[in-house]
Parts: structure tokens; C-alpha cells; sequence
């Protein structure tokens, strides 16, 4: 995973440009972060000095690194077009926006094909989507107060170097690791009726109006590279939105 993609066709350059190009697109060395030293990508890649500063040049010419003499290369940040319409922390928004403390206590993840849901959330129609539920409470028991549907695309996965298999890696990636590298998250507040989903041993039950916040967390990219689905009893959870004057 994530590893260098040497072909017959093109020079290792160019490949390792593409594979440098592509992680810093999906936040894996988000704006403003340092590349690894030379030597670490070149023994990485396998290549010579001489190699990989042909492909940092090629990212130096295309302004999407900077060259530091004696500190190293950094990722340019860049801005979005899109506009926010709200100010406020990037972070985890169940625990932004909880009542009460809650904690994760159940995680169930599959992989889904492409199909017409996939490629309405995210304009660059990946192949497969790892879906996930996931159940948070107050304390030990079957019905959980906050649920989170999650969409990872595959190559978002293959990026970061996830092991599917292993549940804290997933865990740790949804909870922390994107809002680490994200860098901009769109929330799209809605209310929803009567929701009611079950898996296993848990049950969430939203009542009779519940909170649907559809978040999108962006890097340097225009695709997502995961979308949550959070449904928040109104019981549970209170929206704050701080705004600033533009001026």
C-alpha cells in the first residue's frame, strides 16, 4: 500500500512524482508539512539523490512543494474555492456538539462497490467504498445515543497505508487521523424522522426528530476523502455555530 509504482513505460521520476503528488492531494502531508528527508525517499523508491530531485523539482515547478535550502521540502498549503458558510474548530462534531460525554462503543465496516450512492458522494467515483457503522453511548448497554455512517474510498485507504483487517488502525483513522490531515470540513444540517437502525446487539433509535449532519472532510483535493453521515437525538446534541465578520 502506498508503496512506488514503477512502470516500463515511464522514467522513476515521473513515478515517483505521481505517487508523491497523489498523497499530498489526500492529505497524507497535509499543506504546510515536511516531505521525508531524501534519504528516507530514496531508500523508499529505491532510487538515487539524483532520481528524486528530478521528480522534487518537478513538484517545485508545479507549486505544489517548497524547497527549503538546509531545512528540507514542505508542502505548499492552498487554498479551497469552496466557501464555508460557518466558522468554527475542525474537529470531531459528535464531541463538539454532544450534551453529554459519549464514547464509541461498537464499529462495523464492509466493502461496497461502486453503485449510484457512492458516486453521488464523491465526484471522482471510486471503485469501492469501505462503509462503516459506527455506535457511540454514555455508558455500557444496546441502545446507543449517536450513530455515524462513514464512507472511506479505497484509494483514500490504500494512501494513509490502512490495514483494513485491523480495527484500531480503522478506528484511529475515522476518529483522529482525518481531522489531522483534513483541511476543510463542510457540515449540511438537517433534520430527519423517526430514524431507526440495529446491528447485532445495537440499536439506535433517533426519535421522533433527529439530527442529520452530513460532514465532508476535504484535503488538497476536490473529492472528499471521507463523508459521515451523524444522526444526533435532539435530546443529545445542540448545534452552536460561531460566525466571525468578514472585514
Amino acid at each position: 500500500m502506498g508503496g512506488c509504482f514503477v512502470t516500463q513505460s515511464q522514467p522513476k521520476f515521473l513515478n515517483i512524482y505521481n505517487t508523491l503528488y497523489k498523497e499530498i492531494q489526500l492529505g497524507k502531508f497535509p499543506g504546510g508539512a515536511a516531505l521525508p528527508t531524501e534519504k528516507v525517499l530514496c531508500e523508499r523508491f529505491g532510487v538515487s539523490r539524483m532520481t528524486l530531485r528530478q521528480a522534487i523539482k518537478l513538484l517545485v515547478e508545479d507549486g505544489v512543494v517548497e524547497s527549503v535550502r538546509g531545512k528540507g521540502h514542505f508542502v505548499i498549503s492552498k487554498l479551497h474555492e469552496r466557501h464555508a458558510s460557518s466558522v468554527t474548530t475542525l474537529a470531531h462534531p459528535l464531541y463538539q456538539m454532544a450534551r453529554f460525554p459519549m464514547t464509541l462503543q461498537s464499529v462495523n465496516y464492509r466493502v461496497d462497490l461502486e453503485s449510484d450512492y457512492t458516486n453521488h458522494l464523491f465526484p471522482h467515483h471510486p471503485s469501492a467504498v469501505i462503509a462503516m457503522e459506527r455506535y457511540y453511548a454514555r455508558d455500557d448497554n444496546s441502545n446507543a445515543d449517536a450513530l455515524c455512517f462513514t464512507f472511506i474510498p479505497l484509494n483514500v485507504i490504500d494512501t494513509f497505508g490502512i490495514k483494513t483487517q485491523n480495527e484500531t488502525e480503522m478506528i484511529t483513522f475515522v476518529e483522529e487521523t482525518v481531522y489531522q490531515h483534513a483541511y476543510q470540513s463542510d457540515l449540511k444540517y438537517a433534520i430527519t424522522h423517526n430514524p431507526h437502525f440495529k446491528h447485532d446487539k445495537n440499536v439506535f433509535d433517533g426519535g421522533q426528530q433527529c439530527w442529520l449532519v452530513m460532514e465532508s472532510l476535504y484535503s488538497n483535493h476536490d473529492s472528499p476523502i471521507i463523508i459521515n453521515k451523524w444522526y444526533l437525538p435532539q435530546d443529545n446534541a445542540e448545534i452552536k455555530v460561531t460566525r466571525i465578520r468578514d472585514n
